[in-house]
């Protein structure tokens, strides 16, 4: 896990519990019947301009934000403190204006429906957490967190990696979100193979893009413009790296680490690896997704839970020299 980012607005130990509650019990769903009534719940701005003699109907409004295990003391001494006020400060500056991320999100919520009938708007809550980079997006079935303090623009996290904090601005918010959701729809791979894992990736790629049109390539891959046209121009060649390393049907754990997981760039072991994006493996897997999808007559609801064997043999991948 990726190094915590400290002094938000609940301990990392809260809100670890409040993950576990969330993965147990399932909350009531505000949903509304037009995108245009999408509400977002702004916790943090309620809570920071709460005082002591209110913070008791706050707790009851928002059980599910306090547990209990932890005294009211403990709540009451973050409203005093004064680097958890600064950072609610340059959120809600930030954040002053919530309009368009409410309208992407609503964007996305539509789309959803459309595609997967089943699909029941969450209840969308933003606040300020001490989350951990992979969990500033948090979905529970009709509950959908957003940790506002993650996205406060790549320049307020200089402790951190660039590949990292290029990722936390307010701009990858409805992709994130996408993403998150997409991630419960999509089956994933009883096989262990390298092929397996990146047409799973590309499957959520592929339905994070249809669900967020108006976001950036560059910005569903968590990379750089530059780093997605060096792989675009060099499809052919990392298709047949891996192709020629006998890569895609190997069940070795190194090569996940190498190609699939978040990093600054993948790792051929070449010269050419720092001007490449990270996850590779994920990228090349949206591509065979995308020429599936291109060569069958296949709906979004279908694909989630296709085969990946069906989908390789049938996607006639083929990128050109």
């Amino acid at each position: 896990m990726i190094g915590k980012i400290n002094s938000f607005m609940i301990d990392y130990k809260i809100y670890n519990v409040i993950l576990c509650f969330f993965s147990i019990i399932f909350l009531g769903c505000e949903s509304k019947k037009h995108i245009e009534g999408l509400v977002v719940h702004r916790f943090e701005n309620e809570f920071y301009n709460s005082n002591e003699q209110n913070l008791k109907l706050l707790i009851k409004k928002y059980p599910y934000l306090f547990p209990k295990q932890f005294p009211i003391e403990t709540w009451k001494s973050f409203l005093k403190d004064s680097t958890r006020l600064s950072i609610y400060n340059k959120s809600s500056k930030i954040f002053d204006d919530f309009e368009t991320i409410s309208k992407e999100i609503s964007q996305v919520f539509l789309k959803l429906q459309e595609v997967f009938p089943e699909f029941k708007k969450p209840k969308v809550i933003t606040l300020n957490s001490q989350s951990e980079y992979e969990d500033r997006i948090i979905y529970a079935d009709s509950l959908l967190l957003i940790s506002l303090d993650s996205y406060l623009g790549t320049s307020f996290y200089p402790e951190l990696p660039e590949y990292i904090s290029l990722n936390m601005s307010k701009e990858y918010i409805s992709n994130d979100i996408a993403e998150k959701i997409s991630q419960s729809f999509v089956y994933k791979p009883n096989d262990r193979s390298l092929l397996a894992e990146m047409i799973y990736h590309g499957k959520i790629l592929f339905l994070n893009k249809y669900l967020t049109p108006f976001n950036k390539n560059h910005i569903k891959f968590h990379s750089n413009m530059s780093k997605i046209k060096w792989a675009e121009e060099n499809e052919y060649n990392i298709w047949s790296f891996f192709v020629e390393n006998d890569f895609l049907f190997s069940t070795r754990n190194d090569l996940k680490s190498r190609f699939i997981y978040f990093s600054p760039f993948s790792k051929f072991n070449l010269d050419i690896d720092k001007d490449s994006p990270g996850s590779i493996g994920k990228w090349l897997g949206y591509k065979i997704v995308n020429s599936y999808m291109k060569n069958n007559d296949v709906g979004l609801n279908q694909l989630v839970k296709e085969d990946f064997y069906k989908i390789f043999n049938k996607s006639k991948y083929k990128p050109n020299k």
